[in-house]
C-alpha cells in the first residue's frame, strides 16, 4: 500500500502543549454557548493560577480560605468533533514540499491528537465525488490511529469531487452542535446546491472551512514556457502558456477565494485559509483564542 509522508509527531506534540488548558474551552465555542448550565457537574475548589480565567475567581470562597479560589466543573457531555477529508485528485497537487493531501493530512492528525487528549470524540470522513471513508465520534486511541491509517493511504485518494453528498450525509448522521471541519482545497465547486446544503449544515452544525491551497492555486509562473494541463474530471489536456493568462488567473482565483470565504461567513460559520508552505499551528491557536473571546 502507498503512503503519504506525515510530518505528524512534531506537530501534534506542538499543538497540543500550546492548546492544553485553551482547547476545552476555545473549541466548545458554539456549543457551551447553546448549552450553558446544562452538561456541568460541580467538583470542588482548587487555588487559582496565572493563566485562569479571572471571571471564575469565587470571591466568597477566597475571603473564607485567604487563597484565591476558582470553581471547578466536571462536563458531563463531551465534545463531539469531525473532520471531512477532501480526497479528490486536485488534493494530489504539490508545487513544494508537500502535497495539499499531506499538508491536510497533518493537520487533521494533529488536531485530532489534541481533542484525543481532551477527552473529547473524534470522526472522520473522506470523499471525493462519493463518500470514502467514514468513522462517526468516538474517544480512544484506537479511533485516533484509524484515522492516521487512512489518512496515509495512497488508495483513497484521487477521482472528482462532489461536496454536497457529504455534507447531506453528516448533517443527518451527526449530534446538534458538533463541530465540524471541512478540510478541502474548494476546488471543483459548481452551482448552488452546495450552497444551500452547507447552510443547512451550518444551521445544526457548527462549521469551519478550512482551505488548503498550493501557491501555485493562486499564482502561475512569469516565465514563457508552455505547458500541459490535464482536467482531474476527464483526463483532457490542453497545452497552454502561463505568461500568458497569468493575470487573469490570479484575479479569478482571488475573486473566487473571497466568494467561498463569503458563502462561508453568510451561513454563520468559520473559515480559514492555509498555505502549505505556511505553519498552521499558530494561526490556529489564535483562532482558538478569537472563539474564546468571542463566546465568553
Amino acid at each position: 500500500m502507498k503512503k503519504l509522508k506525515l510530518d505528524v509527531k512534531d506537530l501534534a506534540n506542538r499543538l497540543d502543549i500550546s492548546t492544553k488548558k485553551l482547547f476545552k474551552s476555545t473549541l466548545m465555542g458554539n456549543y457551551q454557548t447553546a448549552y450553558k448550565g446544562e452538561g456541568l457537574e460541580f467538583v470542588g475548589f482548587r487555588k487559582y493560577t496565572q493563566g485562569d480565567d479571572a471571571a471564575k475567581i469565587d470571591w466568597k470562597a477566597t475571603v473564607r480560605s485567604n487563597d484565591i479560589l476558582i470553581k471547578e466543573f466536571m462536563e458531563e457531555r463531551s465534545l463531539h468533533v469531525f473532520f471531512l477529508m477532501d480526497a479528490s485528485s486536485t488534493m494530489l497537487f504539490g508545487s513544494k514540499d508537500k502535497l495539499k493531501a499531506q499538508y491536510a493530512s497533518e493537520f487533521i492528525a494533529s488536531m485530532a491528537y489534541a481533542i484525543m487528549h481532551a477527552s473529547d470524540s473524534v470522526g472522520f470522513g473522506m470523499f471525493n465525488e462519493k463518500m470514502v471513508k467514514s468513522f462517526m465520534p468516538t474517544s480512544g486511541e484506537k479511533q485516533y490511529y484509524m484515522i492516521l491509517n487512512n489518512l496515509v493511504d495512497m488508495n483513497l485518494y484521487g477521482r472528482g469531487f462532489d461536496l454536497v453528498k457529504p455534507l447531506k450525509f453528516y448533517t443527518d448522521q451527526l449530534t446538534q452542535g458538533s463541530l465540524f471541519f471541512i478540510v478541502s482545497d474548494f476546488i471543483g465547486l459548481k452551482g448552488q446546491d452546495w450552497i444551500e446544503t452547507l447552510k443547512i449544515t451550518a444551521r445544526k452544525l457548527d462549521v469551519i472551512g478550512i482551505m488548503i491551497r498550493d501557491e501555485r492555486d493562486r499564482m502561475l509562473p512569469e516565465d514563457h514556457m508552455e505547458i500541459v494541463v490535464e482536467s482531474t474530471e476527464d483526463n483532457r489536456k490542453k497545452v497552454v502558456n502561463p505568461a500568458t493568462i497569468k493575470r487573469e488567473y490570479e484575479m479569478y482565483v482571488k475573486r473566487e477565494e473571497a466568494r467561498i470565504q463569503e458563502i462561508f461567513k453568510e451561513v454563520g460559520a468559520e473559515f480559514l485559509m492555509f498555505t502549505t508552505g505556511e505553519d498552521f499551528v499558530n494561526p490556529m491557536i489564535k483562532f482558538f483564542r478569537r472563539r474564546l473571546a468571542k463566546y465568553r
